[in-house]
């Protein structure tokens, strides 16, 4: 069985304790990245949601799951808001256990968003966002940039770039990644993120110190923010679809 985290003040309750079910308790400091946080939504008010909100990212409240949820309007609140899932107090630990090792096996997959200090990548949309503001990104540039954010501050080779984008069945034009490359520049250099994308002698690579300098050894840290081989595949299939 998997890990899990109790996210709550006070003592964990006996109807969400997964230690009944097999589970283990992981202690904040040890806990592995890819740990089910389990905590319950009573007694919050609009501070604490304030607070919660400001102090989780994205990929925090994906492995997130709720408990005390008692009306469709908090699941649909806790939901809505990127949170992995919520149920209501009278659902069976049976249940809640089913729900939580679907959210542990969701490490493995590729996300939907990667965030970078202020920078925010969108895979389903397409879209990379920059202090809230749309870089309003071809395809290609996004497919480029995306790519490059599966491996930060480590270069990507031109080679790779061509197989994890175009594909192996498709060979593009010999100065493509050059042209999509300095369109995607000119693009980040506009928004104020000009050095982002570094061009190195082996291919290119992000250079997060660009952006903050916490920021490197946090997404260092999230295999669940880097991603997986798949992500290359999923960014080659949007491409194609474009």
């Amino acid at each position: 069985m998997g890990q899990f985290l109790w996210a709550s003040v006070g003592d964990l309750p006996e109807d969400l304790d997964l230690r009944r079910q097999g589970w283990a308790l992981a202690d904040h400091d040890t806990a592995a990245d890819h740990c089910v946080a389990i905590m319950h939504a009573a007694g919050f008010d609009e501070s604490r949601w304030a607070q919660l909100l400001s102090h989780t990212s994205n990929e925090k409240r994906r492995m997130m799951l709720v408990g005390g949820a008692n009306t469709a309007e908090d699941r649909t609140t806790f939901l809505a808001n990127g949170f992995g899932d919520a149920v209501a107090d009278d659902t069976s630990l049976e249940e809640l256990e089913v729900r939580a090792r679907r959210l542990a096996e969701f490490s493995g997959w590729v996300p939907r968003l990667r965030t970078m200090a202020t920078l925010e990548l969108d895979l389903v949309a397409r879209q990379a966002r920059y202090r809230d503001k749309p870089l309003n990104l071809h395809p290609l540039e996004f497919a480029l940039l995306w790519r490059l954010a599966d491996t930060p501050d480590e270069p990507v080779s031109k080679q790779a770039l061509v197989q994890d984008i175009w594909g192996s069945s498709h060979m593009p034009e010999s100065n493509s990644i050059a042209v999509q490359m300095s369109r995607l520049r000119g693009k980040l250099t506009r928004a104020g993120l000009d050095g982002l994308v570094e061009t190195v002698p082996s291919g290119y690579r992000i250079r997060l110190s660009v952006l903050e300098p916490a920021c490197s050894t946090a997404w260092s840290r999230n295999p669940c923010a880097r991603g997986s081989a798949r992500a290359a595949e999923h960014t080659s299939l949007c491409v194609s679809g474009a």
